[in-house]
């Protein structure tokens, strides 16, 4: 059974340079292959990890709902179809397979196909030792077209007082879908050289989430993401990365 590590947080946190650099762990050190699923509907997991993205699952939804599948030249069940499209729209990416969820749903019905999406994305995850997700801030696609567990939820905030208030959001939102999670944790990402002040630690705590980690503030990861390279290429003493790798290793430890 695949590990599933879901990593959520408001817009700009960070969540998905720490999809990414869990992505490097799992792959380069760990020798795992790995789906990458991102799951937020303004997907930049590709542009982390240096992919082009040709199809999306949203994409595939689409063509159902609109039935513009040719059905009847593949011979297929719309179910068998959809399978195959899910499998197809998986990018093989060397070491790891990248999955764009893509956009929201637009009008009209889609519950039967979501159904089918979210048995076929589970199939397609059980293939991999590790799963990683890259999720918007309202967690919509963990209960609409996930399997219902994630055996680690990663919640990443910066360290200020409106941090605070948007994990306390998350926390709530995570509670109140009808998943399974089996540990739920913070993340504390872009700690400046002095620390994490004083107030604002005792608030985080006061959530009664545990603090899984710090990510300093780096100018290295920066440098990537403002040049456009890709963190998996990021160098393995990189003080952010290590960080990072701690982060994960430990969530794959306590499994």
């Amino acid at each position: 059974m695949a590990f599933v590590i879901a990593i959520a947080g408001k817009g700009g946190t960070g969540k998905t340079t720490l999809a990414a650099l869990a992505l490097k762990y799992v792959t380069q050190e760990l020798g795992a292959p790995a789906l990458a699923v991102d799951a937020d509907p303004n997907a930049t997991l590709h542009d982390a990890l240096g992919v082009e993205v040709k199809r999306t699952v949203s994409d595939i939804r689409e063509d159902a709902v609109q039935k513009k599948m040719e059905l009847a030249k593949s011979g297929m069940s719309k179910e068998r179809l959809i399978e195959y499209e899910v499998q197809g729209c998986a990018q093989e990416c060397g070491r790891f397979d990248l999955l764009t969820m893509g956009r929201p749903e637009g009008p009209g019905c889609y519950c039967y196909v979501n159904n089918l999406l979210r048995e076929h994305l589970g199939k397609l995850g059980a293939g991999f030792p590790y799963v990683i997700i890259d999720n918007e801030a309202g967690m919509e696609h963990l209960s609409r077209r996930t399997n219902d567990r994630v055996d680690a939820l990663l919640i990443v905030t910066e360290a200020t007082i409106v941090g605070v208030k948007s994990t306390l959001n998350i926390k709530r939102l995570a509670e109140s879908l009808p998943i399974k999670v089996g540990a739920m944790a913070l993340v504390l990402n872009r700690v400046a050289l002095g620390g994490v002040r004083a107030e604002v630690r005792a608030r985080l705590e006061a959530t009664g989430l545990k603090i899984a980690g710090e990510i300093p503030e780096d100018a290295e990861i920066a440098d990537f993401a403002t040049s456009g390279k890709p963190l998996l290429q990021i160098p393995a003493d990189n003080p952010a990365y290590m960080s990072a790798r701690k982060i994960i290793a430990d969530c794959i430890k306590a499994r």
